[in-house]
């Protein structure tokens, strides 16, 4: 028996719940289509026409992602053209009241992680598992279009991190010792941001100022904590699978705000209702 009420197209939505929704929705929507557009930018450090092809591939499949959550927003009233205009008008600064772009999509971020294809390779070998997880327990959120469409992103996902671990495997096929401890050194990078995805802790003095409410209406359904120690497994298994350690004592980086933290300064989400 499903511990929180569902709602399903159509249903009417208390206006608290519609509120809390759609900014999740619109950060995950936004922010999708932002990092298939900083992804793109990676494509310069390609070494290989197949390492092109297979990034290329995650490009599109991240701008479905946006595709797909944007045409649910717009079934709940929003107009969603002028989102992706203000994303494809001014990819490199967003205006923060137009869309939710998480920062660590922004560019002045973005492009501070990325020198080499080294980098392209450890982001999605390392911080893709954090996304796994996080966006994994949408699957089972209260409202069934967006926890629907999430099964078929969250298989998607998994697809990014395969393609990770093998971008990183053939950094040091081709690359030897030398490749792989380069990529040693640059993993604690990618691991505070993956660490800081799913946002701060449900409780304590770093506790988040949202989570209680999208707990309560089964908006997230799993503890920040949870999905930490989801990612770290995942996150471990994968370095031992490429030929890489996990760093200790990593602290997570929230300021990027990966986990889609939406507070105060979060847009408005204008919907014709």
């Amino acid at each position: 028996m499903a511990k929180w009420k569902t709602f399903d197209k159509g249903d009417a939505l208390p206006e608290e719940y519609k509120s809390l929704l759609l900014n999740l929705m619109s950060f995950q929507a936004d922010s999708e289509y932002a990092g298939a557009q900083r992804v793109a930018e990676n494509m310069r450090f390609a070494p290989r026409p197949e390492e092109a092809y297979r990034l290329s591939k995650k490009v599109m499949e991240e701008m479905g992602h946006g595709y797909y959550i944007w045409n649910l927003m717009q079934d709940l009233g929003v107009d969603v053209d002028s989102r992706l205009q203000e994303l494809v008008q001014n990819p490199d600064n967003p205006d923060r009241t137009k869309v939710n772009v998480i920062n660590g999509f922004r560019k002045e971020n973005w492009s501070t992680w990325f020198e080499d294809w080294y980098d392209v390779g450890l982001f999605s070998t390392v911080v893709t598992p954090a996304a796994v997880a996080f966006l994994g327990q949408y699957r089972e959120c209260s409202y069934l279009p967006w926890a629907r469409v999430n099964v078929r992103i969250h298989k998607e996902e998994h697809g990014h991190l395969a393609f990770g671990v093998w971008a990183s495997k053939r950094n040091i096929e081709f690359g030897g010792e030398k490749a792989r401890e380069i990529m040693q050194g640059k993993v604690e990078k990618f691991m505070r941001v993956g660490l800081g995805f799913y946002g701060r802790p449900s409780s304590g003095t770093k506790k988040s100022a949202m989570f209680d409410k999208y707990y309560e209406w089964g908006i997230k359904v799993r503890t920040p904590e949870e999905l930490q120690a989801e990612y770290l497994e995942l996150l471990e298994s994968r370095l031992k699978e490429v030929g890489l350690e996990m760093p200790k004592n990593v602290e997570p980086d929230y300021d990027m705000r990966m986990g889609y933290e939406a507070g105060d300064d979060a847009a408005a989400v204008a919907t014709s209702s």
